[in-house]
């Protein structure tokens, strides 16, 4: 049961770092003027809407997820100041919201922190002095909305620096130009990008024909209101990289790891096991020569485990064999 320090404070939310793989993660939330319970459960909203990886998911189920008591999620809580202004910092257990969300039969993600080029045109309208600060301001308030969106989601956003080579881009007259985008956003490596256009009467974004493709071409047969378009690109890349819920799915299965040259490394690759929450009862069968052999129960299709392993860093995927896997510590 989390304990309550104060009564109020102001809303606003945004994350902290989150390792999809650890145990627990923090999000910070300001407020103003509402109880403490209350704001609990906004933070546990967002902190769904971060693990499913997924805004239609979110909303789709919001019935499902006002049930929810936050006291079974939130570990602690502390108040800390943030630009000046009180803030609470909420701990969230990673593992049992990500279990809940999977016994709900909904997916979550396991990609971390993508980056995405934001490519925004405000198409200049000199015609009046108001007319140019009304297009300014409305440009202002899509970037904000853009950052508010980053920022729930748990993703970083990336704005070219408009330099001569990025605005000789924006002489875009026709279909064709608007495609050599694609050409130039390796100045700007990131995970998935966008090109939005925004003039006084209308502001629309383009999405990549290829959510897959790095720097796929533009989608020129479909457009989307800003605040639709981020989302609906958000969730395809972190969709990438899903668990599916868990349903009778169950097998043994075993890893078999070399390079574990002490005790605390050792222990420290026994925790990479039992914080994933697709694996169950984990049992070392035998450790000898830096070695260790584990079996555990399975709950998910096995390409989530060989894809967690590919990414950590300090582990290298050897080899494979039908229910068995092979891996080396490289890590200190």
């Amino acid at each position: 049961m989390p304990k309550i320090i104060k009564e109020f404070f102001f809303i606003f939310i945004f994350f902290l770092n989150l390792n999809i793989y650890s145990i627990e993660f923090s999000t910070i939330v300001e407020g103003d003027g509402e109880e403490v319970n209350e704001l609990l459960k906004k933070a546990l909203d967002q902190s769904i809407l971060k693990v499913l990886g997924s805004k239609r998911d979110f909303v789709l189920n919001q019935e499902s997820f006002k049930r929810l008591d936050p006291s079974l999620y939130v570990q602690e809580y502390k108040f800390i100041n943030v630009d000046e202004k009180e803030a609470l910092e909420v701990t969230i257990d990673l593992k049992s919201l990500q279990e809940k969300l999977l016994e709900l039969n909904l997916g979550i993600t396991f990609v971390e922190n993508p980056k995405i080029s934001a490519w925004v045109l405000c198409k200049s309208d000199f015609s009046s002095i108001e007319a140019a600060k009304s297009l300014e301001q409305k440009c202002k308030y899509i970037k904000k909305e853009f950052k508010t969106i980053a920022q729930e989601r748990g993703i970083t956003l990336i704005y070219p620096i408009l330099d001569a080579v990025d605005i000789s881009l924006f002489n875009l007259e026709n279909e064709s130009e608007l495609k050599k985008l694609t050409i130039f956003n390796d100045r700007y490596p990131s995970d998935g990008w966008f090109f939005c256009e925004v003039s006084k009467t209308s502001d629309w974004c383009y999405l990549p024909e290829n959510f897959e493709k790095q720097y796929s071409a533009l989608d020129l047969t479909s457009k989307y209101k800003p605040e639709i378009g981020i989302n609906i690109l958000i969730d395809n890349l972190l969709s990438s990289q899903r668990l599916n819920p868990i349903s009778k799915y169950k097998e043994i299965f075993f890893v078999e790891i070399s390079g574990l040259n002490n005790f605390s490394v050792h222990k420290k690759f026994e925790r990479y096991l039992k914080n994933l929450v697709f694996i169950n009862n984990v049992r070392l069968l035998s450790l000898k020569n830096n070695s260790a052999l584990y079996s555990f129960d399975l709950l998910s299709d096995e390409k989530n485990l060989y894809d967690f392993f590919k990414e950590k860093e300090d582990i290298q995927f050897v080899n494979s064999d039908q229910d068995k896997i092979f891996l080396s510590y490289l890590g200190k």
